[in-house]
């Protein structure tokens, strides 16, 4: 019997396994890196381990010896870092630990999608053809095709290569990429298959030769490569063409002599189904499969660990579930990663976390005040409906979704609203190219109510104002005796547009200039409600530094306020590419004085795992260049200035001499004291802020953040 389990592993998917060893009376152990020392799963283990720097997760020996010091009798090793790597499942067992997952061996075989699939052929498993990338081999590949890390999943070491010209850099970047990500920069190539969807089968093995397929689910909503949106059972999958997937997985299972939780992905096109590869370990969407076959997984892998047999049948389905992958991310600014202070997280109607029960459930790796930071994946947390039928999960799922309180950060929740709400995705009209054919990143709040959630927010400052102020505090703001001005007040929204509102109080009640038909009913500083257009409209106001959030019905609004008397800043040389976010160089592509092209790759920035190409603006010179390989760098950093090259006047046009020439009103001299400096980098950028005046917008990175499918 296992009693101490040490999880190796961090955030959401480390306290999901501690949830069910409460349960079992299963004493836990977290460990922790540097970087993760005030985490949640870390206050919620009996016992904790410090492991040192932020990649810590990946050593095995420090996990070993982690679990030594604490006395821990088993481990689980998540997914993600070490869950696929067969040297630690065998240091493990070697330390006579009990290992909670498939046997290295089975792990081996299966680490290699380039052995894997030769594997499924003997096995027959339907495969898709790939071969190893080498440098011989690339010209005789037929394009287009997709570039695949060996070792590795999760979006990370794989290109789509579509131009010969392109194949080589993407080979080079998935090689760098995976290396980096798997210790193994192996990579292969097969065909892409478009309009194609992703499906996979869950599967579980004990140890006396029983194998259950629990159904399929559907992950085809992707963005570049790694699953957003996850569904069981899916909308496209007949009982008869469920037999056939599951029949496969099983075959696949006892090919390898399979044991513990598994999943075995496929790809379903118009011709078939085809191997994709076996993940050898317990998957981020398992939540969709709980709830839907009523099972937990966590404790049968904890039970197949300790040699217990799989009883019976497996359990047949029973209604729907949806799950969505809530990213600290901004998809308007190409998925660009974000980080800083999680301010206020609060989902609501949830009556189920980490477990089974309920119509809404929340395993999240993050609590309200956390820090999201740099180094590890930005999945904020997983959110799950279920329901007696597809849409009823999707339209409980959307609402929750669109309520959700997430201050601080910008993250992908209005995306995936808009596509649960799709009319596609209702009727379950789904592939793996959804994201890339549908524009839904379109803020939840229009334009109206942007300019409402501001008026709203001007309202709640006002009313904080006369609520602190020492005389007269129970006057409206802006209250005169004589003929009252307009109270001013400005906004940057997150797409960097500004909102401009005005407004004051009459006899009458509010005059907002701009707004016709809006009545104030009442305004404290946390809560507005207004009337607009006979529609009373309520708005939740949450201030913090620099920052306002409004929620409301209309639709979630993030403002930065403008001041009327900003302080003077430095600004920054144009033509400037700064970093836009916080990370390491791992290469500059040019040199000082080079001539580059609008679009060129001038510096390769990692953050999060995954490769980030900053490209240059506009055709020009590379004047400054201010980073060097390994140097860390932080959000809004000048990483070099490329000066724009001047178009020379047509000569087929020239002045004629003889035209007059108006000198125009001459200028005002200009005071060297009013000029801001210019310097090679801005005082207060960041992740969420735009650009300061003349600066090159930062680059829009183009591979997407790391994570773990």
């Amino acid at each position: 019997m296992i009693r101490r389990l040490l999880v190796a592993n961090r955030g959401e998917i480390a306290r999901r396994v501690f949830r069910t060893c409460r349960e079992l009376g299963v004493e836990t152990v977290a460990v922790y890196s540097d970087a993760d020392a005030s985490a949640a799963h870390v206050a919620e283990a009996d016992h904790a381990v410090r492991l040192g720097d932020p990649r810590a997760y990946l050593d095995p020996e420090r996990i070993v010896e982690a679990a030594r010091l604490s006395g821990a009798d088993a481990v689980h090793p998540g997914y993600g870092f070490l869950s696929e790597n067969a040297p630690f499942a065998r240091a493990v067992l070697d330390a006579g630990l009990t290992w909670v997952g498939p046997s290295p061996e089975a792990i081996a075989a299966m680490g290699s999608k380039i052995e894997a699939k030769a594997m499924m052929i003997e096995a027959g498993v339907p495969v898709l053809s790939g071969i190893a990338v080498t440098p011989d081999a690339l010209p005789a590949l037929d394009l287009p095709v997709l570039v695949k890390a060996s070792a590795g999943g999760g979006g990370r070491g794989m290109r789509v290569v579509r131009d010969q010209a392109e194949l080589a850099a993407a080979v080079e970047s998935a090689q760098r990429e995976a290396l980096s990500a798997f210790g193994d920069g192996t990579v292969f190539a097969e065909p892409l298959v478009e309009g194609a969807r992703h499906i996979e089968v869950q599967i579980l093995a004990d140890s006396h030769g029983t194998v259950w397929a629990l159904g399929e689910r559907e992950c085809s909503i992707q963005r570049r490569h790694q699953k957003v949106v996850e569904e069981a059972p899916s909308p496209a999958v007949s009982p008869e063409l469920r037999r056939e997937l599951c029949d496969a997985a099983v075959r696949a299972a006892k090919a390898i002599g399979y044991v513990g939780a598994g999943t075995v992905e496929f790809l379903l096109g118009e011709n078939g189904f085809f191997f994709l590869e076996m993940n050898t370990r317990l998957q981020v969407e398992h939540p969709v499969t709980e709830c839907v076959y009523g099972v937990d997984l966590v404790r049968l892998q904890l039970e197949i660990a300790e040699g217990a047999q799989l009883a019976g049948l497996p359990p047949s389905p029973v209604g729907h579930a949806i799950e969505v992958r809530l990213y600290a991310e901004d998809p308007a600014r190409g998925w660009l990663p974000q980080s800083g202070v999680l301010r206020r997280f609060e989902v609501p109607d949830v009556d189920a976390e980490f477990r089974l029960g309920g119509r809404l459930r929340l395993d999240s790796g993050v609590v309200t005040g956390d820090e999201v930071g740099v180094h590890y994946d930005p999945m904020l947390a997983k959110i799950i409906s279920f329901g007696e039928t597809r849409a009823e999960a999707a339209r409980r799922l959307a609402s929750a979704l669109a309520r959700t309180k997430i201050h601080g950060l910008t993250t992908n929740r209005d995306l995936l609203v808009s596509v649960l709400r799709h009319p596609d995705f209702l009727s379950g009209a789904l592939d793996t190219g959804f994201l890339d054919r549908h524009a839904v990143d379109a803020p939840l709040a229009g334009a109206e109510a942007v300019r409402l959630s501001g008026l709203a927010a001007a309202l709640a400052q006002a009313a904080g104002n006369r609520g602190s102020a020492r005389v007269l505090g129970g006057m409206p703001s802006g209250w005169r005796n004589v003929v009252s001005q307009s109270q001013r007040a400005a906004f940057r929204t997150e797409r960097g547009d500004t909102v401009e509102v005005a407004y004051r109080f009459t006899r009458d009640g509010l005059a907002a200039e701009g707004f016709d038909g809006v009545t104030l009913v009442s305004a404290a500083p946390g809560r507005v409600v207004l009337e607009a257009g006979g529609l009373r409209h309520a708005f939740d106001i949450a201030a913090y530094p620099g920052l306002v959030h409004v929620d409301s019905h209309l639709g979630p609004v993030r403002l930065e306020p403008v001041e009327r008397l900003p302080e003077p800043v430095e600004r920054v040389v144009p033509g400037s590419l700064l970093a836009p976010m916080p990370g390491t160089v791992l290469r500059v592509e040019v040199a000082l004085g080079d001539t580059v092209t609008a679009g060129q790759p001038v510096i390769v920035l990692e953050a999060m795992k995954m490769e980030h190409r900053i490209m240059s603006s506009a055709s020009g010179t590379v004047s400054a260049l201010n980073v060097a390989p390994g140097r860390q760098v932080e959000a809004g950093a000048v990483l070099a200035v490329i000066e724009e090259a001047v178009e020379p006047a047509d000569p087929a046009d020239p002045v004629d001499p003889a035209d007059p020439v108006d000198p125009g009103t001459p200028a005002d001299p200009v005071d060297p004291a009013d000029q801001a400096p210019a310097v090679p980098g801005p005082q207060n950028a960041g992740p969420q802020n735009a650009a300061p005046p003349g600066a090159a917008p930062a680059a829009t990175p183009m591979t997407e953040p790391a994570g773990e499918q």
